[in-house]
């Protein structure tokens, strides 16, 4: 067979067989995708790889990679672009959980290329591809809505709100999987803006308190719950260090920052008994 027929011929096999991916994910089954069609996409692929007069892996793995932002910009910016709040999280949620499963079809068809080709060239695997590209196409393009609507949760939630939480928790963990991935770490930003928001936040009740007079037996109290509360409200998060670096942030605010200036007062109004156990409690942090 003339290479070129041939080569026409693998890349239809592969072609069909994701054309008709797409089709069923725009529900309609009717269309079915067959053992045998993923079967010869898959085979394709190999023989491709395994020509002697030409290697294709170079243009099956751009053919991977264009698949994935081809989806991105067809079927996922183009409905979230105008989404804000919870609605863009969810459709975000639901999105990437399609995205990934068209992923998933994907790499079956081009694993071949996981096992030598992309290895000896240091490229991403496929699946850490599949991961960049979301990142970097969708998460990042979006980002400033994306911590603007997850913010607003946590502050909602913070006041007492009811929020989705499965939600929040689901965006963080997504945030999470594709961020290490490239140059743009997603979730390592959001962090910042968490960890400087409840700066802010904690800096303003701490001023409050100490205008209002509080002892230094009440803040202490005050302080103590405020950090079980976040404490709680911290494992949504998928990096145990998250929560460790709030609660670090909210004792260098609340209470190491003025260590001296809440001695004092401790000093000059004493301690109830009651209260000395929750004071040995932070004893690590000196502000005795």
């Amino acid at each position: 067979m003339d290479v070129d027929m041939m080569l026409n011929e693998k890349l239809k096999m592969i072609d069909d067989a994701i054309t008709k991916k797409k089709t069923i994910m725009d529900c309609h089954p009717e269309v079915p995708l067959t053992p045998t069609a993923k079967m010869n996409a898959y085979d394709s692929v190999y023989t491709l790889c395994n020509q002697k007069s030409r290697d294709y892996s170079n243009l099956l793995y751009e053919k991977y990679t264009n698949c994935l932002t081809e989806i991105i910009q067809e079927r996922v910016l183009p409905v979230l672009m105008d989404k804000h709040g919870t609605e863009l999280l969810t459709e975000v949620m639901r999105l990437w959980s399609e995205y990934k499963e068209f992923a998933s079809f994907l790499s079956k068809i081009f694993a071949y290329l996981d096992r030598y080709y992309i290895h000896r060239k240091g490229l991403l695997s496929l699946a850490d591809s599949m991961r960049y590209y979301f990142c970097n196409l969708v998460c990042d393009k979006l980002f400033s809505k994306l911590q603007e609507a997850m913010m607003r949760l946590i502050i909602q939630e913070r006041e007492g709100g009811q929020i989705d939480r499965n939600l929040l928790k689901n965006v963080s963990y997504l945030l999470f999987e594709v961020g290490g991935i490239g140059t743009i770490n997603c979730y390592e930003k959001i962090e910042q803006i968490m960890l400087a928001e409840v700066a802010a936040h904690y800096s303003q009740l701490s001023l409050e308190w100490w205008f209002w007079g509080d002892s230094f037996s009440n803040y202490l109290r005050k302080v103590d719950w405020c950090l079980n509360q976040e404490e709680a409200r911290a494992e949504v998060y998928p990096s145990q260090t998250t929560k460790t670096k709030i609660l670090d942030v909210m004792k260098y605010v609340l209470l190491e920052r003025n260590a001296k200036k809440w001695a004092q007062k401790q000093n000059a109004e004493g301690m109830a008994a009651e209260d000395q156990e929750l004071l040995s409690k932070y004893a690590s942090l000196k502000l005795e």
